[in-house]
């Protein structure tokens, strides 16, 4: 059989494509790069247990920061309290009473009791006391300051702005005195008047919350003048009371 010259594909069977299209490549972006370029394949950590370590230097700068502030604390509170210690007042003591009985001098000796009053006053508003030690020395003022007898009070609290009235007895029992002084005393009297000299020495301890600060205080009474006619071995203070220096 003679075949035809130019044979045709028969119908229903497409014609094979000999080669493969190439893959398609995206356009390029103006400045001659594909686009996303960057973002086609991105980093992905596998890692569960890696997280990101954070810059020692701002923990550091951090822990600075917060210790400088405790530190600014700390020294304002110092200083709150010091300003009130600063600032803080001596108590103020006064001599309400003082009478005198048993008075006697002769022969170079003297005796006699003197019963007294004293008023604890705390000046200050934010701070309480304690007195732990108090010490009373009554004197002769003339011609000299000589001690004739001392003791000692029992220690007390004091709130703030308190006050508190202590009783004292101090006595002489034929006690030896020189002639200057029996003679000054012997004049004294025969004017119905004879003056001595308290100092109270305490140790007050300034409180204000768990601050503590204990303090040695000295009061003077100068000058306290008591009515002893040289008829009698009694008599009182004379005027009212007196306020006593404190240093």
């Amino acid at each position: 059989m003679q075949q035809e010259p130019n044979p045709r594909p028969a119908t229903g069977y497409p014609y094979p494509h000999p080669y493969p299209d190439p893959p398609q490549q995206p356009a390029a972006s103006a400045n001659g790069y594909p686009p996303n370029a960057g973002t086609a394949y991105p980093y992905q950590n596998h890692n569960p247990y890696y997280a990101p370590q954070p810059n020692p230097r701002a923990i550091l700068l951090r822990r600075l920061f917060i210790a400088f502030l405790v530190f600014i604390l700390i020294l304002g509170l110092i200083l709150f309290i010091l300003m009130l210690v600063f600032r803080s007042q001596y108590p103020d003591v006064y001599i309400n009473s003082l009478s005198v009985s048993n008075f006697n001098v002769s022969n170079n000796h003297l005796s006699g009791k003197w019963d007294l009053q004293l008023q604890f006053r705390n000046p200050n508003s934010k701070m309480s006391l304690q007195y732990d030690t108090v010490f009373l020395t009554l004197y002769y003022h003339r011609p000299s300051r000589i001690s004739l007898s001392d003791t000692r009070l029992q220690p007390f609290d004091q709130g703030t702005k308190d006050q508190t009235p202590v009783n004292a007895t101090l006595s002489v029992a034929g006690t030896y005195v020189d002639g200057r002084m029996t003679n000054s005393i012997l004049e004294d009297r025969s004017g119905g008047r004879v003056e001595f000299d308290l100092r109270i020495d305490s140790t007050v301890t300034f409180r204000y919350g768990a601050f503590r600060r204990r303090r040695y205080v000295r009061s003077y009474c100068d000058d306290v003048a008591v009515g002893i006619p040289a008829s009698r071995g009694s008599g009182e203070m004379i005027g009212p009371s007196k306020r006593c220096k404190s240093y």
